[in-house]
């Protein structure tokens, strides 16, 4: 546990030593599905770590993404690196771009850096980002990190795929700071949570969701699907992770499981089934408290997703002994302090 170690950190922070240098972790835990996927002749191609943090004590959520597009300068639409990052209670955002070749990123964990002071790690994330609307930066550790492996399921790497999708944080334990347009957030032992998407373009459809606060601490739940370009078709891939007291309860479609969802902009419904467990979610948000995000398009990066940070879901998971045996519930809480998302052409 780093707890104590992040602890005394904050405190040098509040007290106005901002100028000391914090070393970064060095011993980062291998994951080349978290780390970076451009082959170097792919285009077009973008990459895209994101990071949410909750903080319920304020009624605050932010995001932060760390992203590439297009590394091949002068290819099929303008080439970037990027900083975004976004606050709930204000639906504000702010996107600063910087050049490609302000731009790393390992291959064999996550480790990305954009720009001077901007860097990405499963330990600790940090950066600042401006436009003409304002500034933010941030400082962020994490502990309890815990992953999703390989979450496509066979999917995972297959070459031709659209877009593919990593969880890297299902969810994690956050220490740190964040000053966003000059009010300043302190926290300890907050939940987070990260993912990172590569391919092509985003689909032309697709949903994502995430809850790691249920009210008995014992659960951490991500699902995303939609219909992707393989090759020269599509494939409808759905996928649900719940964990659940240390066991990973993963239902896709590509697996063979069942997976049905019905999606609408502001309602979320999933079902998912083996032959021994099966789970049922519910979920929606105030559509006042979407962000029109950013992704990437045929044309570039343009807005095409709608999110909340501020989503109610509800996970039912249930398990019988034997195809003959009744079914028993092991799972009914909600969180309130998901987030949510519906990708769309409007």
């Amino acid at each position: 546990m780093r707890l104590p170690l992040i602890l005394s950190m904050l405190l040098v922070l509040s007290c106005g030593e901002r100028s000391t240098p914090i070393p970064w972790p060095v011993d980062l835990p291998a994951n080349p599905e978290d780390g970076a996927h451009f082959d170097g002749e792919r285009d077009p191609f973008y990459e895209g770590w994101y990071h949410k943090i909750s903080l319920p004590d304020s009624d605050e959520a932010f995001f932060f993404i760390y992203s590439v597009v297009n590394p091949l300068p002068g290819t099929a639409y303008p080439s970037e690196a990027f900083l975004y990052c976004g606050q709930s209670s204000s639906l504000d955002s702010i996107y600063e771009s910087f050049p490609v070749g302000d731009y790393w990123a390992s291959t064999e964990h996550r480790d990305v850096r954009i720009g001077d002071s901007a860097r990405a790690t499963a330990l600790r994330f940090a950066g600042e980002a401006k436009d003409d609307k304002g500034a933010c930066s941030w400082d962020i550790w994490l502990d309890e990190n815990l992953g999703w492996p390989e979450t496509m399921g066979w999917l995972t790497g297959q070459a031709g795929l659209e877009t593919s999708w990593t969880v890297g944080s299902l969810s994690a334990r956050a220490s740190g700071w964040i000053e966003y347009k000059g009010k300043r957030f302190e926290f300890t032992d907050v939940l987070a949570y990260g993912d990172h998407n590569w391919g092509s373009v985003f689909p032309r459809q697709w949903f994502w969701m995430q809850a790691n606060d249920f009210s008995s601490g014992r659960a951490a739940l991500a699902a995303s699907g939609g219909t992707l370009a393989f090759g020269d078709t599509e494939i409808e891939a759905q996928m649900i992770g719940f964990w659940l007291d240390g066991v990973m309860h993963s239902f896709r479609t590509q697996d063979l499981d069942q997976v049905t969802a019905e999606v609408e902009k502001g309602s979320w419904s999933l079902q998912g089934e083996k032959e021994l467990e099966r789970i049922s979610i519910e979920a929606s948000c105030d559509p006042d408290s979407f962000f029109h995000l950013l992704a990437p398009t045929p044309e570039g990066v343009a807005p095409r997703a709608w999110e909340s940070l501020e989503g109610r879901i509800s996970v039912i998971l249930e398990q019988r002994a034997d195809s003959e045996a009744a079914w028993e519930i092991l799972f009914d809480d909600s969180s309130d302090h998901a987030g949510v998302e519906v990708g769309l052409d409007d």
